[in-house]
């Protein structure tokens, strides 16, 4: 009998269990960004909206690399948002999937949407340094879909693509010369600025090119040139039917400006119509600029970086980060860092009463034959003076301050005799 009244407790449980929602059960993903589930840029997501005011934030980095913090590990992002088969029947209900960056919540770097009537949409978009959410949210009047979503990305690390937000010229992306960079618009209010620096006068060539048209002449991209070299702006207009649209300028020395934006509508009361999502190519052809060298010579070159627009100094072309601007003359208004020359520092209370010698850059010969580029700090020892009363002054080398900077030359390896046959 006892066992009986267990067994029938046991079923009771078990049909209990059986009429809670699964829903119930699993934790909901935040509504909030403070909240955000944590992700990352190639990680797989499926999730469920609850309701339909339900929201669901997710938040993944673009970090830059440990090991070489000052190399750019900025990329492009291809997000494929899906639900399994089968699809449903009602066109007005679906999902939202807004891209935003931690520093502007008010306008997403890029809205999809998907209604229950398709199985999966795509995007790419550009991405610098920084943090990053999606929003996933209903779409449509017609309920709130039920079924679970896939949220999946697959990043590049690329130097050749946009970096929004670069809706103006403060937040410009800086290009190369005759180098392709690639990019898209999000929205028909989107518009993207390139930032190119000359370091000598040429005829520049600047394209604007896709890879596949379509019929649609009444959308397409405006490309503008903005340049101190220039009395006016120049402007040509891509329709999305052609292949390409070239304008040729003679520039100066300095910073030029390219926007691309939505093609104009021929009609003012009509409305902007972009193509949102059509990924695109620039590039600026200029003879003149300079080709990097198959040898890295000792020359200092002065480059700014893309993201914080601070400018360093470097011992070769080649040790400039990819997609920083470079040029050979010191720029003019700003800071470099570090400074080419060696400071030295008098002794005082900050420095307890020891002069310190800096030198940023020193050419320096091993005893194997090696040609070394160091870095190296010293610590001034005492002052003599000649008996003209001259001062001289004696610096001691502290080895833990000398710092390789790169191998300029390696001593050639001598070969050891073979050993006599007996």
């Amino acid at each position: 009998m006892h066992g009986a009244i267990q067994m029938h407790s046991t079923i009771l449980l078990i049909g209990l269990f059986a009429t809670i929602p699964i829903t119930a059960t699993a934790e909901d993903v935040s509504d909030t960004p403070e909240g955000a589930k944590s992700t990352s840029k190639n990680r797989g997501i499926k999730e469920t909206l609850i309701s339909a005011t339900d929201v669901d934030f997710f938040r993944f980095d673009v970090s830059k690399d440990r090991d070489y913090p000052e190399r750019d590990a900025s990329g492009n992002i291809t997000v494929t948002l899906s639900q399994k088969a089968p699809p449903g029947a009602n066109p007005l209900v679906g999902w939202q999937l807004d891209l935003y960056s931690e520093k502007n919540f008010a306008t997403p770097l890029y809205t999809a949407t998907l209604p229950e009537t398709s199985l999966e949409t795509q995007f790419e978009q550009g991405l610098s340094l920084g943090r990053y959410y999606y929003k996933v949210s209903s779409v449509g009047s017609g309920g709130f879909p039920t079924k679970e979503y896939t949220i999946q990305g697959s990043w590049e690390e690329s130097t050749q693509y946009e970096k929004p937000p670069n809706d103006n010229t403060g937040a410009a992306t800086a290009i190369r010369a005759n180098e392709a960079y690639y990019g898209n618009l999000s929205s028909p209010s989107d518009i993207d600025v390139y930032r190119l620096t000359l370091q000598a006068p040429d005829s520049v060539t600047i394209t604007l090119s896709q890879e596949m048209p379509n019929s649609d002449s009444t959308i397409g991209w405006q490309l503008r040139l903005l340049s101190p070299s220039l009395l006016q702006q120049e402007i040509v207009n891509v329709p999305s039917t052609t292949l390409k649209g070239t304008m040729q300028v003679n520039l100066e020395v300095g910073m030029h400006y390219i926007f691309v934006q939505a093609l104009p509508p021929s009609d003012e009361e009509e409305e902007t119509q972009a193509p949102v999502g059509r990924k695109y190519q620039v590039i600026a052809n200029a003879p003149n600029a300079p080709v990097p060298p198959e040898n890295c010579e000792f020359i200092f070159t002065y480059a700014q970086n893309p993201v914080t627009q601070h400018w360093a100094m470097f011992p070769t072309l080649c040790d400039v980060p990819p997609n920083w601007v470079s040029q050979t003359t010191l720029p003019e208004l700003f800071e470099v860092c570090p400074s080419r020359y060696a400071t030295y520092t008098f002794p005082d209370q900050n420095t307890d009463g020891i002069g310190m010698l800096k030198v940023p850059y020193l050419d320096l010969t091993d005893g194997l034959g090696n040609q070394l580029l160091v870095r190296i700090e010293m610590q001034q020892e005492e002052i003599q003076q000649t008996p003209e009363g001259i001062p001289l002054y004696r610096f001691q080398l502290l080895p833990e301050k000398l710092k390789l900077i790169r191998v300029l030359k390696e001593a050639p390896v001598e070969e050891s005799p073979a050993p006599e046959t007996p």
